[in-house]
């Protein structure tokens, strides 16, 4: 048994040192061509992820402005919804839903008409009012009715008649 083990450690030797020492120096190349390809892989993923970076930096920032913005549409929408329901509720209450004016729409050929609404669905509106209400004047009065005239005065009584 001992020329056996004896022939298996020179093989050994004799076979897998120089495999070994082949494997690893081939290793050694492939290693030192691949660096300059895995360096610029490094390089491309780090531009790649600089935006997430600068991102991470202005983290707390970020938060808060994104808080800040949520709050105020949430806040915002809230009280205009509730100012609405109230200022709705305030003319409901005291009857100052006013029917608006029909306007004159104009009538073409092909042109389908939608279902017509009646009035008291119209909702209130003060530019609406104050519109109806300017071309209420401007059709009866005309334009001369609103306008305001200055008189002229003579030199004589606006100096209070003491120039000569």
């Amino acid at each position: 048994m001992s020329w056996v083990s004896a022939i298996t450690a020179v093989s050994q030797w004799i076979f897998l040192y120089p495999a070994t020492f082949l494997i690893y120096y081939a290793y050694r190349i492939l290693q030192l061509l691949a660096t300059p390809l895995v360096t610029l892989g490094q390089f491309a993923l780090r531009c790649t992820l600089l935006p997430f970076n600068l991102v991470l930096k202005f983290e707390a920032l970020l938060t808060f402005v994104s808080a800040a913005v949520f709050t105020g549409i949430s806040l915002g929408l809230l009280l205009y919804y509730t100012s609405s329901f109230t200022v709705e509720i305030l003319n409901q209450s005291l009857g100052l839903t006013y029917p608006l004016p029909r306007q004159p729409q104009a009538h073409r050929a092909g042109v389908v008409k939608g279902p017509k609404r009646n009035v008291l669905e119209r909702r209130y509106s003060p530019l609406d009012e104050y519109l109806a209400s300017s071309s209420r004047l401007n059709r009866k009065d005309g334009l001369l009715s609103a306008t305001i005239l200055e008189e002229e005065e003579s030199s004589q009584d606006s100096n209070g008649g003491h120039y000569d």
